[in-house]
């Protein structure tokens, strides 16, 4: 693989493959903070004449092969269903010298594939952890990576090999300058912890909506306050997209509903006697998330 010259953009053609919500913000990110990379865009017309419009591309196509063209770099922008559709034709049409990353938000099912696809030097699997519960790239914005954590599991796993990636190097140094925090982790690892940071907000998000909607306060939702409007606000993501998500770590995200049901058990069984002793130590987690918030981790 090529090395970078010292001071040149890790990337001279990015191709990104899916130009909605993550994948306009990342086009547009790069074109504002490295001018001297191009980036085309592959997806449907309407999507790329919306994303041109906006300043998120150099250039469109519909065509996979014709995008993928001399890109040093491939970001499959795509739900986890389509990603692991998508992955046999890139790993065909890609140069033998493109690294290839994703921003599915589950990780193991897409690097075991890429790995299978023979892909395992120069697949770095991505969750940069920003977005909306908006969709579409009419809701793109390059600021949205800025001081997020954006999750890398290298194909290559944690290996001796691993620790000299340069796919990871290169794809670490580009999330940097995004203004994101890149931070490596096992693939499997990834999706259990994701199950309770990201798949479980989003499912107790639902629960919440539907519990108070299917009950007398439903004709009320209107005087809901601030608690109320912000817990419910991942309600209204996409479906079809946390299908996809929750399809493929179906195993680790019931696990995460287990420990929430047991925790919320506990609560209804102590409403009668104080619920202090939860109160605190919730309280006390919380605490530490902020506190390593304030200090920002060393990176990976």
């Amino acid at each position: 693989m090529t090395p970078v010259a010292p001071g040149a953009p890790p990337f001279r053609k990015v191709a990104i493959v899916g130009v909605g919500l993550v994948g306009g913000s990342i086009g547009l990110a790069i074109r504002r903070r490295l001018p001297r990379a191009r980036v085309v865009g592959i997806d449907r017309p309407a999507g790329l004449r919306v994303a041109r419009i906006r300043g998120a591309l150099h250039d469109g196509t519909a065509s996979l092969a014709a995008g993928l063209a001399g890109a040093d770099l491939v970001v499959l922008a795509l739900p986890v269903d389509a990603i692991l559709r998508a992955l046999p034709r890139v790993a065909r049409l890609a140069g033998p010298e493109a690294i290839i990353t994703d921003v599915g938000s589950t990780k193991d099912p897409i690097v075991r594939a890429a790995r299978r696809l023979g892909m395992a030097s120069r697949f770095v699997g991505g969750h940069p952890m920003a977005g909306s519960e908006r969709a579409g790239i009419e809701n793109a914005d390059a600021s949205i990576f800025q001081g997020a954590p954006w999750i890398l599991c290298p194909a290559l796993g944690h290996g001796r090999a691993a620790r000299a990636d340069p796919a990871f190097r290169r794809l670490a140094a580009l999330v940097e300058r995004l203004g994101a925090r890149p931070q490596r982790l096992d693939a499997r690892l990834h999706d259990a912890v994701m199950a309770r940071l990201s798949h479980l907000p989003q499912l107790a998000s639902v629960a919440l909506v539907n519990a108070a909607a299917g009950s007398p306060a439903g004709r009320f939702l209107e005087l809901s306050g601030p608690a109320f409007r912000q817990m419910s606000r991942l309600a209204s993501s996409p479906p079809a997209l946390w299908d996809g998500i929750l399809r493929s770590n179906r195993r680790a995200a019931r696990r995460a509903l287990d420990d929430y049901v047991r925790e919320l058990r506990r609560l209804g069984a102590a409403l009668g006697r104080g619920l202090s002793p939860h109160f605190r130590r919730a309280a006390r987690a919380r605490a530490r998330l902020t506190r390593r918030e304030r200090a920002l981790p060393p990176l990976c």
